[in-house]
């Protein structure tokens, strides 16, 4: 299994501050499983298209995503995978 830890306006979204989710291959998979499950407010925050890029801030097991491999990233049994909003200040 993999863990799953939302933080700020995400975890509005889901409803919950953490979930279990079968091991997935890679970040992406892993995120498109939670979009079939949270629906398509999750979806919409979280799915990256050509024009759009990602609106969150990713950190499996300590190390944000771009640093790993990006959403491409392989992800393995044990894995913990933090889910944060992409903040802007001023």
């Amino acid at each position: 299994m993999i863990r799953v830890s939302f933080f700020g306006i995400v975890r509005e979204i889901v409803g919950e501050k953490e979930t279990q989710v079968e091991a997935e291959d890679s970040v992406a998979d892993l995120l498109e499983a939670l979009s079939g499950r949270y629906g398509i407010g999750f979806g919409e925050k979280v799915l990256k298209t050509q024009e759009r890029d990602l609106d969150l801030i990713l950190i499996l097991n300590g190390r944000h995503i771009e640093h790993i491999g990006g959403l491409s990233a392989p992800l393995k049994e044990g894995d913990h995978l933090a889910v944060f909003p992409l903040v802007g200040g001023g």
